[in-house]
């Protein structure tokens, strides 16, 4: 039986409700995430949890509170502070936070320093985030990938994402709802109107933070609650009170029982991509033999599209968990990309076996 995360846009998503909904379904505590700050080097923050009515339900919320966040967002408001992308990057990196809480909440902002690179026409490393790079935005991603690596589903499914309505004023001036950032990162995720019962003209229910959480997760959405047995259910409320309608998202942990057995073998593997649009097909063929040389799994080539309309080759390569890195490093140095994303897969395997006949070497599947 596969252990399931079934995730509500109930009223959208923001990296706080997110949190703050594991909170209230009690799969992590209020003591787990208050040691956080300090593994990020910002010991004199606290995070605080309350009980709050959202549409006369209880809910829980979730709040950063410290001088560190008091001065962000006094600059913020009075001088337009900025974070860069690369400094949340190193910072991550050099936290003592556990490997995998760290890699998740990097490829996070990864997407959203993605999404706001394209929104701007600007390289990814040049991307400066505002109201993302704040303490307490900074804390919410950790706080999500914390809760997602303890809970560990086999699965996760999400209800399609409900963006709002109306216009926003931020520091890049007043834009439509989604923002370009959040338009960027909403892209193949299913959408859903604004409730008739949420009445402001005005509303942004799901912020950049929020919908790059769902992303880096890669749900499977769907339009209602999944078959299983429900262990644990929470809701994480939204600052704004919306009236009779909750400002809540939430989480429900299921184990799911109808899946069919499937007897097969099963690991994780990873996979690293890169664009290549300025090489040589004799040179990338080298980059393919050499990878394979060095442990790969496999390495195939896929024709695309790149900018500005040119033909380009996107460049694949599958790896064992613990291999990817070396595999990844040797690729940035050795070919002309800039930069390679990679992301893990599970699979299901026939098991393998090598018989030898009249010289020839066969690999056979058997179920």
């Amino acid at each position: 039986m596969a252990k399931a995360l079934f995730l509500e846009s109930v009223a959208g998503v923001a990296g706080d409700m997110f949190a703050a909904a594991f909170v209230d379904a009690g799969l992590v505590s209020h003591e787990e995430f208050a040691v956080l700050p300090e593994k990020l080097g910002l010991a004199a923050v606290e995070i605080s949890v309350e009980n709050v009515i959202r549409a006369t339900m209880r809910a829980t919320h979730l709040a950063v509170r410290g001088p560190q966040v008091e001065t962000h967002l006094h600059l913020d408001h009075a001088a337009h502070h900025h974070t860069h992308y690369h400094d949340i990057a190193r910072q991550l990196d050099e936290s003592a936070l556990e490997q995998p809480v760290k890699e998740l909440a990097q490829r996070i902002f990864r997407l959203l320093a993605e999404a706001e690179a394209d929104a701007h026409g600007i390289d990814v490393e040049r991307v400066a985030f505002h109201e993302v790079g704040t303490v307490d935005s900074i804390l919410d991603v950790v706080m999500a990938a914390y809760c997602v690596v303890k809970v560990s589903p086999q699965k996760v499914y999400a209800s399609p994402v409900k963006p709002g309505r109306g216009t926003v004023t931020m520091q890049h001036g007043t834009h439509p709802i989604p923002p370009p950032a959040s338009a960027r990162l909403l892209l193949g995720m299913p959408t859903a109107p604004t409730p008739d019962a949420i009445t402001r003209a005005n509303i942004e229910l799901s912020t950049p933070t929020g919908l790059a959480i769902l992303k880096a997760l890669s749900p499977v959405f769907i339009n209602e609650r999944p078959a299983g047995i429900a262990h644990a259910q929470g809701s994480g409320a939204g600052t704004l009170d919306l009236g009779d309608y909750p400002n809540i998202f939430r989480v429900t942990l299921l184990e799911e029982t109808d899946a069919p057995a499937l007897l097969y073998e099963t690991d994780s593997v990873v996979e690293i991509a890169c664009n290549i649009d300025d090489d040589t097909a004799e040179h990338l063929a080298w980059l393919c033999e050499k990878l394979l040389q060095q442990g790969a799994l496999d390495v195939w080539q896929t024709p695309v599209t790149g900018k500005k309309g040119r033909a380009a080759i996107c460049l694949s390569v599958l790896a064992e968990e613990t291999n990817w890195a070396a595999l990844a490093d040797w690729l940035l140095r050795h070919s002309t990309t800039f930069g390679v994303r990679h992301r893990r897969w599970d699979r299901l395997k026939l098991a393998r076996e090598f018989t030898e006949r009249d010289g020839v070497t066969y690999k056979i599947g058997r179920t």
